[in-house]
């Protein structure tokens, strides 16, 4: 039985897994190699890192946080593919996406929207 420091503990290593890039599948694999559990115990762990993501999300003013967490987290596996394959054109393209969606630097653009040198 663990106690629910432990399980803190893993919830918030699979949410900084999460957001590394990394897919939910992929995260759960990682907690049951890591940690010795059961792939559902692992299923469970991801669900929750996935709803403390979310939450993390709510803190910001986005209209759908649902579909913004699911953005996100796809343009940040985008990005780290893009870096673990040395496609950084596509690990680019997808950070600026996601710069743009969340409003981080949305003051260094232009009237165009594109960024300033």
């Amino acid at each position: 039985m663990t106690t629910q420091t432990e399980n803190k503990l893993r919830i918030r290593k699979a949410a900084d897994h999460i957001l590394e890039g990394h897919s939910a599948q992929a995260t759960v694999a990682l907690v049951a190699e890591t940690d010795g559990v059961s792939r559902r115990t692992a299923r469970r762990i991801t669900a929750k890192a996935m709803d403390l993501v979310h939450k993390d999300l709510e803190a910001v003013d986005i209209q759908n946080p649902q579909l913004a967490s699911v953005l996100i987290h796809s343009l940040m596996e985008v990005a780290a593919k893009g870096r673990e394959t040395g496609q950084l054109g596509a690990s680019v393209a997808a950070l600026r996406e996601l710069a743009a969606m969340t409003g981080v630097g949305k003051y260094n653009m232009n009237h165009r929207g594109y960024w300033r040198p």
